[in-house]
């Protein structure tokens, strides 16, 4: 037997302290963890310079080119909508930190026209082969049909 007259019981010790298993600073230890983890792992599966709708827009509204040709993405892109993939007049539009107006009076495609004349002749001012003197003006001849 020891002190106190139960068995298995030592009393002498004094209080013992549990470990204690839910302390809030290590739970908010983790919630940032986890939070800088799932940031770092949207950066790697997104791409950071995507385009974005309201470039279109705002290209739209400027030039007043809704519902044409170059109310598209392959006014600033060449197949898929990211950085990797952008035209002459994407590349510069991003240079220039998004600045429609700064790129105007550049000739992005090389093709002998500035952007501004391009986009006013509706044709896309980061494709050589599409400029104003490849577009035709003139309407197509009516058909003849005989009965």
């Amino acid at each position: 037997m020891t002190s106190g007259g139960m068995l298995g019981m030592d009393t002498d010790s004094g209080p013992q302290t549990a470990t204690r298993i839910f302390v809030p600073s290590r739970l908010l230890a983790v919630a940032v963890l986890s939070s800088l983890i799932s940031m770092a792992g949207f950066t790697v599966l997104v791409s950071p310079a995507q385009s974005k709708p309201e470039y279109l827009s705002e290209f739209n509204k400027k030039y007043g080119t809704q519902g044409t040709k170059l109310d598209s993405c392959q006014t600033c892109h060449t197949t898929t909508q990211d950085a990797q993939h952008l035209n002459p007049y994407g590349t510069d539009f991003g240079k220039s930190k998004h600045d429609l107006g700064a790129i105007e009076p550049l000739d992005s495609d090389g093709d002998g026209f500035s952007n501004i004349d391009e986009i006013k002749a509706g044709t896309f001012p980061g494709d050589p082969k599409d400029n104003p003197t490849t577009t035709t003006t003139t309407k197509p001849k009516p058909t003849t049909t005989t009965t």
